[in-house]
């Protein structure tokens, strides 16, 4: 009888190289089936936006108007807005002409601490946390936007792990089909101190804009020229205009923000659709490629530009297949 003591009694080795490689045609499937980059105005869909510019240059302003216009051309089912950075007073003041659309809805600080009583919390911002952390475990925020104002009243950025933690939300959140703005206020080197959490914002951001404000003599902003400082997409504008009046309660886009080479694209597409409506990506891209030397891809890039300019609505037909149209406005044009 072998009496000889036994030695410590290891688990087989997982095959993890062979693994990997046996899950080859899953991996590659899920990345055909993931959704195309889709635009509303300048925000990519799906994706966390921030908004950058120094205190008192309209980064607010320029956001409500954003969100406002692209609930109201119905390219989020939803949209609401967190704002714990300005007082209750100024929806009033500055907002109160726009449409009240049934969808935004616009939250303050007041209503954190007084109608959302359900939420644990002993000021706006643990309560405002509490809310995106019900959100993302809700799989009825697809399509929704979500607008954070602002990142400062809900992150120490001297804070790594609580900077984490809001960023995994924000992230869980756009996984559901939530699309993110954040209006992050940059103060200037003399203004504030270095934070440590600056550099993890911008590895965090999906896209990122500088907000230039135009202001009239007596320093209104009327409009604003936003700035791509990062874009993960090679979908989306390098320069987006916004035009506003919040007397009239009205939003535009500046529609000269395409590429110069972009500009015959966007000429070709529109006398298509022209004569041929309801037509799909495929059928555009193979009536527009025989006009330039813009490939394939450039052409989606142009095509998805011109949807968020509201220049074309989107559709999905036969096996999820987009389906263009030329804008109503446009076409009455």
């Amino acid at each position: 009888m072998n009496t000889k003591a036994q030695g410590p009694v290891f688990p087989a080795p997982v095959k993890c190289y062979n693994n990997i490689i046996a899950q080859k045609k899953v991996i590659m499937k899920s990345k055909k089936e993931v959704e195309d980059i889709e635009l509303a105005g300048c925000l990519v869909k799906r994706s966390i936006n921030i908004f950058v510019a120094p205190s008192g240059s309209g980064k607010s302003l320029i956001s409500f108007c954003l969100a406002w216009k692209e609930t109201k051309e119905n390219n989020f089912k939803t949209t609401f807005y967190l704002d714990l950075d300005n007082p209750i007073d100024l929806y009033k003041d500055r907002y109160i002409n726009f449409e009240e659309l049934d969808n935004l809805i616009y939250i303050s600080t007041w209503d954190i601490m007084n109608i959302f009583t359900e939420y644990t919390g002993t000021n706006p911002k643990e309560k405002a946390l509490n809310i995106l952390k019900d959100l993302s475990n809700d799989s009825e925020v697809n399509n929704t936007l979500i607008v954070i104002d602002c990142l400062q009243a809900f992150c120490d950025y001297n804070d790594l792990k609580e900077l984490r933690n809001f960023f995994e939300i924000c992230r869980k959140l756009t996984q559901l089909g939530s699309t993110i703005l954040i209006i992050h206020h940059k103060s200037s080197k003399t203004e504030a101190p270095s934070f440590k959490g600056l550099s993890y914002i911008k590895d965090s951001a999906d896209t990122m804009w500088d907000v230039v404000p135009n202001k009239s003599r007596s320093g209104i902003v009327m409009s604003a020229k936003l700035v791509n400082t990062k874009a993960r997409s090679t979908t989306g504008y390098t320069n987006f205009i916004v035009s506003f009046d919040t007397d009239r309660g009205t939003v535009s886009y500046d529609q000269n923000v395409l590429f110069e080479d972009e500009l015959p694209i966007k000429d070709a597409i529109i006398n298509f659709l022209t004569t041929n409506p309801n037509s799909n990506q495929g059928n555009i891209i193979q009536a527009i490629k025989p006009l330039t030397n813009i490939g394939e891809k450039r052409i989606r890039v142009v095509l998805e530009k011109l949807v968020g300019l509201h220049e074309l609505t989107v559709t999905k037909g036969h096996k999820n297949a987009k389906v263009y149209n030329i804008a109503s406005e446009n076409t009455a044009e």
